[in-house]
């Protein structure tokens, strides 16, 4: 009896023992994002709304005995340093995934990298063309969010031929985000004003605090808008100049501004901005999935908001757990596995259902102008699935 008993024993330590080794098919998905710097509140949002996807995703079971691991990995906002995840990421075996990289220098600085090892990517941000296919040959970068040759489309439309602004100075920074953007903003300002819309523009550098003598110069020539491309601290400085020299007319930006935080810095000043960003409130997308999205990031107790990135980044969270679900329904879970289920699949995300196209841009185009009114960005303008026209915004 006492030899059945520990036959018993040890064969329920092999049974478990072997569950426990089927049950550690672990994989991980690389996040490369600025989560130290001057550009962490979106880091950190971003890091946060992925996580919680993938720890959905973990927990339904739909990965079957797949789980996935997050590597935490900060660029601090640093092209080289962005660069050197990317390698990170792409010499582990065990990571089969990408979520890179908000800013769109490194966007272009990791992109050959990610291709070279064949590790699928989904861009957070990096609103530059050229990060997106067909402007680059990596065939393994995939983006959730509209880039800049349709933001600003939208924008300068909105800008020239809706609000009827007809002297336009622009700033932008010296990145390749900012110039691109504000490149693209003039040539569509253009169509559809003319020549003389834009009366001037004007380069900065990021770090500059002092705008007098610039906003000094502009504020004879009588704009009725600033159009800045740039990022955060630095819109609010020119924000806040702009209000104490009196020149009355509104700023407008984009994503790398779109936040809370430039809110929060600029104050009562702050009143009156405008911004084309690609992403809508909680209660525009469809079914209820940005409500459920936003008591689920608060059950979750994280001590950063989410940000304006935080949806984009919830959807790419949402994707790599379907694509890799689908790939272990297939068979073995890899990186070609799991770049074919992206080429193929049909996800469903906070901002829609959607596929990915040929060139690995998402077939959702929602982009929106915003308006700051009483300290919180108001929705004025959206687009159609296409973005192709603006439709006004009825205020519930």
């Amino acid at each position: 009896m006492k030899w059945i008993t520990r036959l018993f024993v040890a064969f329920t330590v092999f049974v478990m023992s072997h569950a426990a080794t089927v049950q550690a098919e672990t994989y991980k998905l690389f996040v490369n994002l600025p989560l130290s710097g001057s550009w962490s509140n979106f880091g950190e949002g971003m890091y946060n709304a992925f996580k919680l996807a993938v720890d959905q995703g973990n927990a339904s079971g739909v990965m079957g005995d797949v789980k996935l691991e997050l590597v935490r990995g900060d660029n601090a906002g640093d092209s080289a340093q962005g660069a050197s995840l990317a390698t990170k990421a792409g010499t582990d075996p065990k990571v089969i995934g990408v979520f890179c990289c908000w800013t769109s220098g490194i966007g272009l600085a990791t992109h050959a990298i990610y291709n070279r090892y064949g590790v699928p990517v989904i861009l957070g941000g990096s609103n530059d063309h050229r990060t997106t296919r067909p402007f680059h040959k990596s065939e393994v970068i995939f983006r959730n969010s509209p880039y800049d040759l349709v933001n600003m489309k939208m924008a300068a439309h909105y800008a020239v031929s809706v609000a009827k602004f007809k002297r336009i100075f622009t700033i932008d920074d010296n990145s390749a985000f900012a110039t691109t953007q504000v490149n693209e903003f003039t040539k569509v300002a253009k169509k559809e004003g003319g020549d003389g819309v834009i009366i001037g523009r004007e380069s900065i550098v990021p770090g500059e605090k002092d705008f007098t003598s610039l906003l000094t110069k502009i504020k004879p020539l009588k704009p009725d808008l600033i159009f800045f491309g740039g990022r955060i601290v630095e819109a609010s400085l020119v924000r806040q100049q702009m209000i104490k020299l009196g020149i009355d007319a509104p700023i407008m930006s984009s994503g790398g501004v779109f936040s809370e935080t430039y809110i929060k810095i600029t104050g009562d000043a702050a009143e009156g901005s405008l911004a084309s960003f690609w992403g809508l409130p909680m209660d525009q997308y469809p079914e209820g999935r940005g409500i459920k999205f936003e008591k689920d990031y608060a059950a979750a107790k994280f001590n950063q908001s989410y940000e304006s990135f935080g949806p984009m980044a919830y959807a790419a969270g949402q994707v790599f757990v379907q694509a890799v679900a689908a790939a272990k329904k297939k068979g073995k879970v890899t990186r070609a596995a799991v770049l074919k289920e992206l080429e193929s699949g049909t996800f469903k995300t906070l901002l829609g259902d959607f596929t990915f196209d040929d060139n690995g841009m998402l077939d959702i185009l929602h982009i929106a102008i915003y308006r700051v009114e009483d300290g919180a960005w108001k929705i004025m303008y959206r687009t159609d699935r296409q973005a192709k026209e603006l439709k006004k915004v009825v205020s519930k």
